[in-house]
């Protein structure tokens, strides 16, 4: 079976030939930890089951009138260190949020979003 002929980047405008995806000079450099070694491991799956079970609404989607349902647990104070983080499960420091919400929340409330400078 002959092989598969390379292809190029698909970074605009580069012609970098690679078997897939993006070449070395334009793949993401993405450092983040995992989900799970930052803190969401079962034991935060099942909690927020149980929670989003509760208070199944977006908090902000209410606020505008809309009845969305939460698909988040956000951290209204945002955590650093996971599980470490005192406020990880303080349930004072969560509320519902859908996804829309949340991404907004987190990009521009908190200004932590996809590509923030630390």
């Amino acid at each position: 079976m002959p092989a598969q002929p390379l292809r190029r980047c698909s970074y605009p405008n580069c012609r970098n030939r690679v078997k897939s995806g993006r070449c070395e000079e334009h793949k993401p450099k993405d450092t983040r930890e995992s989900s799970s070694k930052r803190g969401y491991d079962q034991k935060w799956r099942k909690y927020r089951t149980e929670y989003l079970k509760h208070n199944p609404l977006c908090v902000m989607c209410l606020e505008k009138g809309k009845y969305t349902p939460a698909t988040v647990i956000d951290h209204i104070q945002p955590v650093e260190n996971g599980q470490a983080d005192p406020r990880f499960w303080d349930i004072n420091n969560h509320q519902p949020l859908c996804r829309d919400c949340h991404s907004y929340k987190t990009r521009i409330i908190d200004k932590r979003g996809y590509g923030a400078k630390k």
